[in-house]
């Protein structure tokens, strides 16, 4: 064989290498449809802000089907994905809430979550500083209200989303006038 035709073999092998790759690469980036596994998130037992917001997100914008699991805090967490625990890729960082980091990992751009985002931001990042934005300390109140008078994860979990929802829904509306 001459050295051309082992050239044009070598490229057709390493094209198809890449073709491969790119494939794979592309199937794991998709979206999750509706005939896949629902997603499953976890994280310790207890709620703040941060936490309810991003369950809201999860479950109305990153995947409807998804199940949240929680587990005794302080205990390693083997399934699902992690979310607000110290090791977790989606947490709390010096500079982002949870919410911001699952918003900025699955590329959200509807700009009232992201609205909502620098709320959240206020809260649980600028955690002693002044409030930048107007609504914070009243929405900040609303859900602590929630979370402390209202027992049982799936209650607060429900009460949360429903009160995330409306304040949605008020941004929404405000942004078509």
């Amino acid at each position: 064989m001459s050295t051309r035709q082992n050239f044009i073999i070598e490229k057709a092998i390493l094209l198809k290498f890449a073709l491969a790759c790119f494939i794979v690469i592309t199937i794991n980036t998709l979206p999750v449809s509706a005939e896949q596994k629902p997603l499953i998130f976890s994280t310790w037992e207890g709620f703040e802000v941060d936490k309810c917001a991003s369950i809201w997100l999860i479950n109305k914008f990153i995947d409807q089907n998804a199940k949240i699991r929680f587990y005794p805090k302080g205990k390693e967490i083997k399934e699902g994905i992690l979310f607000d625990t110290p090791d977790a890729k989606f947490r709390r960082y010096f500079n982002m809430s949870t919410y911001e980091s699952l918003i900025r990992h699955y590329k959200i751009k509807d700009p009232n979550l992201i609205y909502i985002g620098r709320i959240i931001h206020d809260i649980e990042v600028n955690t002693w500083g002044k409030k930048i934005l107007k609504e914070t300390c009243a929405i900040r109140d609303a859900v602590n209200k929630i979370i402390w008078e209202t027992n049982g994860n799936d209650k607060v979990i429900k009460k949360t989303i429903q009160y995330f929802d409306s304040l949605y829904k008020g941004y929404s509306d405000a942004s078509k006038k």
